[in-house]
């Protein structure tokens, strides 16, 4: 039998994998993980994952700081928007003491 999906006819049988993995070259009936990670950003994994990191079946990312994990994907960085407007408050609090 096939590790995940097999497809079965009178004459023949074929496996396929989940999303995430791939049938290796030696061993039609076996699925492995795919790392997303070895491809390119924003072909193979997210544009705004700043530091992929491989799980199996899929990936996730490490953020940079003043950014964080998107828990909606757990596949992008999310928070440079957020530091614009709050840059622009304390700015615009500091000139409001000011004036």
């Amino acid at each position: 039998g096939c590790q995940h999906q097999c497809t079965e006819d009178e004459r023949d049988e074929w496996c396929s994998c989940d999303d995430g993995f791939e049938i290796p070259d030696e061993d039609w009936r076996n699925c492995i993980d795919i790392n997303e990670c070895e491809g390119e950003r924003g072909e193979d994994y997210e544009e705004d994952c700043h530091i992929c990191v491989n799980t199996i079946g899929s990936y996730t990312c490490e953020c940079y700081d003043g950014y964080e994990l998107d828990s909606a994907t757990n596949q992008t960085c999310i928070g440079e928007l957020y530091l614009v407007i709050e840059y622009n408050s304390v700015v615009r609090g500091v000139q409001d003491v000011y004036n």
